[in-house]
This record gives C-alpha cells, structure tokens and sequence, in this order.
C-alpha cells in the first residue's frame, strides 16, 4: 500500500464504520466456517508443509534469490547443553535473512508457529519471501529500505508432534522437566507454562494431544540476558532461585517473565538482539468469532499493538516500560495492517483487537518492553479445527497485511497513519463457543 492509497483511505476512514446485517438468533458468523466437523475423522494437513518440506523450500528460495536472501541456523531444538544451542539435537531454527542491519534501514523481525498448532504464519511468510524473491518495483522499494529477517517455525518439534502414528501438531514443545539438567534440585518446581503428562482428548472440533513440554511462548523475559547457569549475577544459589521463585506461586505465574528454560526460545531472543529490530510482527492463531451484534462476519483475524504492562524484574530491580513513540509506531504498524483489508464489506475487513493481555513473558511482551514496536497477528482457528480447510483465505490476511506494513515502512508513509484508526478497531468479543452448532 503506497503513500497516496493510505491517505485515501485514512481520509475515508476517520471513523469505522460497519454495514449492518441481521445478527443471527445463535453466535455464528458469515462465512459460517469451514471447520472440522465431529464425523470428519482424521484433519486432512496434506497442504501445510512438514518440516523437511519447509527447510527443501527455504533452500529453494536461497538458491533463486542469487544472494538477495541469505539462510542461517541460528540453533537447534531441543538442544540440551546450554549455553550451545549449536548442536544438532533437533530440528533447525532457521533465519532467512534479507539484508544486514545498517544505520539508514528499517530492521523488521517476523517469526511464526511459536505454536506447533498454528501453521498459517509459515504458510504466509513463505509467500511473502516469495515475492520479495521475484521482485517487482514494490519489492525492490522494500528491500532497499527494510533489513527484515524471518524465522518461519520456531516451535519445529511441535509443529511436527506424532501420536499413534499420526501427525497431530500441538501447542507446546517436546522437553521434559528435569532440573537437575539445569543445575537446580531434584524436585523443583517447574516454571507454570509446563505440562507434565500428555493427554488425548476426543472433542467435537477434533483431537488435541499436549505434553509434556512448555508454552514456549511463556518463556521470554525483558531480561534478554538472564539464565538460570548465571543465577550467582543476580547474587542467587540455585536452592534460593528453585525456593524463591520457581516454588513461589507469587512469582511463578504470568506476571512475571519466562526464565529460558527452552533453547527455542533462547534462540529467538538471540537473534533478536543480533537485529535489534524496530518492528517485530508475530503471526499466531485462536479461536473463532463474529464481529459485532450488528455484522456477523466472521473475524478472520485479531491484532494487538499492546500486551505488556510496565514490569519490575525481580532479579535486577531493572524497571521496563513501552516507551511512547515506540507505542505510537506500534499502533501505527497495526493500523496499516487493518487498512489493507478494508477491501468493502467483505470478510477480509472483519477485524478486532486481541484481549487485552499482560503477558512479559512472551516474546512480544519481552521485546515491547525492549523499544521495539510490536505487531500481533492471531489468525481465526487452528490445525484441530480448522485442519487444512480455507488456506489460503486464511493466509492471504496474514500475507496482505504484513506486505503493506513493509511498503509503509519502506516509504515512510507508516509515520503518517493515524493511531487513531488502531484505537478505534472493535475489541475482542462475540466468541464462537462451538461452530459445529448451525441455526434451524
């Protein structure tokens, strides 16, 4: 979206405005799904890429780019010999990189699939390399101006979970708890985004296996440099961290940061300190809802520009806080994102803000917290509702709106949005509770 159509359009947007429709006497929502039906069976995932498909494509795209992209491995999953993440344990945590930091580029930073069960963010982030790949007047305004680097799985071991001999993606990853590996004692407790026992459970949307392993995205800290081997920096015994905190339930909880248990993600953290990015996009999903009593369009995604209070880390005193103009571009990138699918009435437009959240310890919060402007993208459903059912209407809202978000950047035209028009984007509301129900 260049200059010119984002003031075209801010100057018709000055209020939101929605075209009423009958709300329907159940919450349900146009398109009325798809979604996995309970008779289905098995989710068909044919067209979501493992992850052996997803590396071959990104070394394709390294060849075609002839040195416009560059692929890196910034570590493995399920690396185990902290602090080396460089030990092939687990599957690659590749980082596609187009172009280096310099002091006259926009520097953007995109990871997807933090959440094994969320596969539509790889889906689009390939897509969008692919244009910058193939160039074009708007990609080339893009690459010269915008250092943005992606890292388009970084849950891999969740992503491709089996059970019984099937592929069922989940949301955790796949270490287990043992503290005495990490130097604490036998018997700690562990940190409050960990399952110890996996579980099956037969549901109407489908069948849905976690465990054991962690939220990874629980696992960040504003503290980017704080790690559990370092715990004598901040004047701590293991027995007095593993007392404290880890079996402080005051401590232990959302409240507070991660404490980078995982390698994932240590790695992400790492390379987002190598890029010190202005604007990080995080491509997530959730559930299903409708827009308003008034429009009953299916809400294909939320967005958030905000999801960390001020925080005080316990460990240094050190006191974290959003900084405003950080803020402003923030709401900005947001903004943008929601006008490039204002494209009439259609389902693509039916947008809302995400719950407000506060949450440091995932890597949005952490990073906020750390001057970077955020964008959170959840896209509606998951790979148990959803299946590979409407791909690519799904996809194409993450793909659209984050390469506006880089045109803008690129041109500069991101600095003359309006935060308004983010403010006045609906609140989450109207959840779909069960859309296997369908009105008489």
């Amino acid at each position: 979206m260049n200059r010119n159509l984002i003031k075209l359009v801010l100057i018709s947007l000055l209020a939101i405005t929605v075209i009423s429709t009958s709300a329907f006497a159940q919450p349900q929502s146009r398109p009325n799904g798809p979604y996995v039906e309970a008779e289905q069976g098995n989710v068909s995932l044919s067209s979501i890429m493992t992850n052996e498909e997803l590396y071959d494509k990104l070394h394709q795209l390294r060849d075609r780019s002839k040195g416009v992209m560059k692929l890196d491995i910034a570590g493995y999953s399920n690396a185990i010999n902290f602090p080396d993440l460089t030990e092939p344990l687990g599957y690659p945590l590749y980082v596609c990189k187009f172009g280096e930091p310099g002091p006259s580029k926009v520097r953007l930073f995109i990871t997807t699939q933090i959440h094994g069960n969320e596969p539509l963010g790889t889906e689009a982030v390939v897509e969008i390399m692919q244009r910058l790949i193939a160039g074009g007047q708007a990609s080339k305004a893009i690459l010269k101006n915008v250092t943005v680097w992606f890292m388009p799985r970084i849950n891999p071991d969740g992503a491709m979970n089996q059970y019984e001999d099937q592929w069922i993606p989940k949301r955790y990853t796949d270490q287990e708890w043992i503290p005495e590996d990490i130097g604490l004692p036998a018997g700690t407790r562990a940190p409050w985004y960990y399952t110890s026992t996996g579980r099956m459970s037969t549901v109407t949307l489908g069948r849905i296996f976690t465990g054991p392993g962690y939220d990874e995205n629980r696992d960040t800290n504003p503290n980017l440099d704080f790690r559990i081997e370092n715990l004598d920096d901040y004047g701590l015994t293991p027995n007095e961290f593993a007392t404290d905190y880890l079996d402080d339930s005051d401590f232990n909880n959302s409240r507070y940061g991660g404490y980078f248990v995982t390698p994932e993600a240590r790695i992400v953290t790492s390379v987002f300190k190598e890029l010190q990015p202005d604007v990080y996009i995080d491509i997530h999903h959730r559930g299903f809802n409708y827009l308003s009593e008034d429009d009953n369009r299916q809400v294909y995604i939320q967005v958030a520009a905000e999801v960390a209070d001020p925080y005080d880390d316990p460990f240094t005193g050190n006191h974290y806080e959003v900084d405003p103009d950080v803020l402003t571009l923030g709401k900005q990138v947001n903004a943008v994102g929601w006008l490039s699918l204002q494209l009439g009435n259609s389902a693509f437009g039916a947008i809302q803000k995400y719950p407000k959240v506060n949450l440091p310890g995932t890597t949005l919060g952490a990073f906020a917290l750390n001057d970077t402007a955020i964008m959170l993208i959840e896209i509606a459903g998951q790979t148990q509702t959803l299946g590979q059912k409407a791909n690519g209407r799904l996809t194409k809202t993450a793909t659209d709106s984050v390469l506006a978000i880089m045109e803008a950047l690129a041109d500069g035209s991101i600095h003359d949005v309006d935060t308004a028009i983010y403010d006045e984007i609906p609140e989450s509301a109207n959840r779909i509770g069960d859309p296997t129900t369908r009105d008489e």
